[in-house]
């Protein structure tokens, strides 16, 4: 009897062993290979096992031609339309649950002779760097509780001056007429006022732009929401918008209050309203104002006001057209007692098959100043397309 128990337990001892054995050198196999993939993708990144992200790559491009004249002579531009910048994005999306969505964003743009740069006395492309860094950011994405922003980004009060339902912000960014021509110099009398640039004489002090921040955005609630962000040197900003339908007529409206350091110790107010009826037509105006703390600095008191009437209709069987007229002012800008103005109208034509834009715009600026008599008005005339992919 002694002996069978015995030769039990050794052969169950034995099979444990093998199970055992088995298992460990299965354990060590999944290590190893565990090992190798790190040492393969340089230890930069996790495999998952089901690939749960999505990518997503489109852009535009955005050609256009500008003829220009300052007072004192005129030329041709073949540039980058600044309003709406030849870009490239990559989108990575994928669902956490069913109420929290990941997302990664990045967006860069293309420099070469952005329109808000070139002027009458260059003899070639103003460019910049290749390409500029537009968004670089992480955001987590909840149906319940809103939307974090962590990185570099649109910026709370970003965009909120700019409330439109034209549908002609490629061309016509509410009260940003110098994105082209904005490299032109004011003239008196056949020679340059010492005056600067028609872009440093108007602004529509619309927030904080895009920054590395850390931004929060509330659920909608009856068409609002609340947006917060924090970037560096204590820059912040706060902004509520709107965005309904009220009897066939769609409105969007945008307030914020603005805290910025890297253009001098600065807070503004600033917003914009727009109202698109059933007929097509759209009414538009933006409004801003600006204190600043560095005491005896030119804007201590600046303000800007804006304008617009478009119309949408379908003209054509390629797809809508969209016209517009719009005024924009500013005071105090750069220099205490300036007043600096322009007016504008052009056409865009949507081109359906290709999701493609056809424009064109014509837009005179002028300068009031203290520091010189007038100076010359300088007329901006301006064609291009953007196709995008």
């Amino acid at each position: 009897m002694q002996t069978r128990m015995k030769l039990l337990c050794t052969t169950a001892l034995a099979a444990a062993g093998l199970v055992l054995g088995a298992s460990a050198a299965s354990a060590d196999e999944a290590l190893e290979k565990r090992v190798k993939a790190l040492e393969k993708s340089g230890g930069m990144y996790v495999t998952r096992q089901k690939k749960t992200m999505s990518l997503k790559v489109n852009g535009h491009v955005n050609r256009a031609i500008v003829i220009s004249d300052n007072g004192t002579t005129s030329g041709v531009h073949h540039v980058t339309n600044s309003f709406s910048q030849t870009r490239v994005r990559w989108i990575g999306t994928g669902k956490i649950n069913k109420d929290l969505t990941a997302m990664t964003y990045l967006e860069v743009g293309h420099n070469n002779a952005n329109s808000n740069a070139q002027d009458l006395d260059e003899t070639g492309d103003n460019n910049g760097n290749v390409w500029s860094n537009r968004f670089a950011e992480i955001r987590l994405m909840s149906k319940s509780m809103g939307t974090i922003y962590l990185g570099q980004g649109a910026t709370a009060t970003d965009g909120i001056s700019e409330a439109d339902l034209s549908g002609t912000g490629i061309i016509s960014l509410n009260g940003l007429g110098e994105l082209i021509s904005g490299g032109e110099t004011w003239q008196i009398n056949g020679a340059s006022a010492g005056l600067g640039t028609v872009g440093g004489k108007f602004n529509n002090l619309d927030g904080n732009g895009r920054q590395n921040r850390l931004r929060y955005d509330t659920p909608r609630f009856g068409g609002m929401n609340l947006s917060i962000d924090h970037a560096n040197n204590d820059e912040w900003g706060v902004a509520l918008r709107y965005g309904a339908k009220i009897g066939g007529m769609s409105v969007a409206a945008r307030i914020a209050h603005t805290d910025q350091t890297n253009t001098g110790t600065n807070s503004s107010e600033h917003g914009a309203v727009s109202v698109l009826f059933p007929m097509g037509l759209s009414l538009t105006a933006g409004f801003a104002t600006q204190d600043s703390e560095d005491s005896g600095t030119a804007n201590d008191n600046e303000e800007w006001r804006y304008a617009k009437v478009g119309y949408k209709f379908k003209g054509s069987s390629m797809g809508q057209t969209r016209l517009f007229a719009d005024f924009s002012q500013n005071e105090d800008t750069e220099t205490a007692g300036e007043d600096s103005e322009y007016w504008s109208f052009g056409v865009v034509q949507i081109v359906e098959p290709l999701g493609m834009e056809v424009y064109g715009v014509y837009r005179v600026f002028s300068l009031d100043s203290t520091a010189a008599a007038d100076p010359d008005d300088i007329t901006s005339l301006a064609g291009g397309l953007r196709i995008s992919f």
